[in-house]
């Protein structure tokens, strides 16, 4: 709830907030106050916010590294549609020892973030640029003697074998469409409610946060590949589509009921 909070709102304006607004926003989405302030106190114990006190305030804001993250994921997230592919595959290839096995999770983790598939025994591929995305991470986690990448062509079989073999394309499109059928119903009711001039503020930033929230985990389970290599007629399109009109339409009134409950 709160990285979707400072993703959406205030890191976007470079803005800390007080933990009596945070306490304020969650009433509005059903989240007790004990639940924010047991959450801030984790993600600041673990260095994704810090604290500033003015008077009795503490105010909370993304760390450096807090805002890698929520960098990352927003380019995953409002991304533009219609990549077209080049053909090329980006592969890494690494082997960390057995001492080294805290380090390997923690990379596996962010390789399925950054959109890679495993092809067993230490290789991984991504349809995508990603280049930057993992000699950052590498150097980060202290792993780059581990690591070799390669730009690669298929030289046998097809492309979509590829895909078949690192991705599990039908159950991601399952969760796509049942986002679709959810939020499509919410989501026409609250824009009959904007041209009528009845959306309050409030309705429109619960929504608008909770199609925000659920979107946002699409990056960590779809690797983002280009039309190319989709079968035909992808619902993380459709999906897609609903998140960005819906969003649009629902921030003017969403982003009102943020400035008042944070001044």
């Amino acid at each position: 709830m709160l990285f979707t909070l400072y993703g959406d709102y205030a890191f976007p304006h470079r803005q800390d907030v007080w933990l009596g607004s945070l306490v304020r926003i969650a009433d509005v989405l059903g989240i007790t106050a004990v639940a924010v302030r047991s959450a801030v106190a984790r993600l600041a114990r673990e260095r994704w916010l810090v604290v500033r006190k003015s008077a009795n305030r503490s105010h909370y804001a993304l760390s450096a590294r807090g805002q890698t993250l929520i960098e990352e994921g927003t380019r995953r997230i409002y991304r533009a549609d219609g990549e077209v592919w080049d053909g090329q595959w980006f592969m890494l290839t690494y082997s960390i020892p057995e001492g080294e096995r805290t380090k390997r999770d923690r990379i596996r983790k962010r390789l399925a973030f950054l959109g890679f598939g495993s092809m067993g025994g230490g290789v991984h591929i991504a349809a995508r640029a990603v280049a930057d995305d993992v000699e950052r991470l590498l150097q980060t986690q202290g792993a780059a003697q581990f690591a070799r990448t390669f730009h690669a062509r298929t030289a046998s079989g097809s492309d979509h074998d590829v895909v078949e073999q690192c991705w599990d394309l039908p159950r991601i499109a399952q969760e796509y469409r049942r986002f679709i059928e959810h939020y499509r119903p919410l989501c026409r009711r609250a824009a009959r409610l904007h041209q009528r001039g009845r959306l309050k503020d409030a309705h429109a930033f619960a929504l608008r946060f909770a199609l925000t929230h659920d979107f946002r985990r699409f990056p960590f389970i779809d690797p983002d590949l280009p039309h190319a290599l989709l079968p035909s007629g992808w619902p993380g399109t459709v999906a897609r589509r609903l998140f960005n009109d819906y969003h649009g339409m629902l921030a003017p009134a969403a982003e009102r009921f943020f400035a008042s409950a944070t001044r």
